[in-house]
């Protein structure tokens, strides 16, 4: 940048600083969004390949009281 008026440099990098908080937002928010996605994946049984969360296997993850189907007539 061959900018020599501090003012205009000033204006410059503030609205550089304005942008890049923007897209700083943006992410962030794309990030918790792809965080709450991943969760609500993981938590559903039909949804192939996504494991159960960490400490929980297959079995845990059944709600305490529900059937385990295994005493299922079908």
């Amino acid at each position: 940048m061959t900018e020599t008026d501090p003012g205009k440099l000033a204006e410059h990098l503030e609205r550089e600083a304005d942008d890049l908080e923007k897209h700083s937002e943006e992410l962030g928010q794309r990030t918790e969004d792809a965080s709450q996605d991943w969760q609500r994946k993981r938590s559903d049984p039909n949804v192939p390949g996504a494991p159960p969360p960490s400490g929980e296997d297959e079995d845990d993850a059944r709600p305490t009281g529900a059937p385990s189907g295994e005493d299922d007539p079908d």
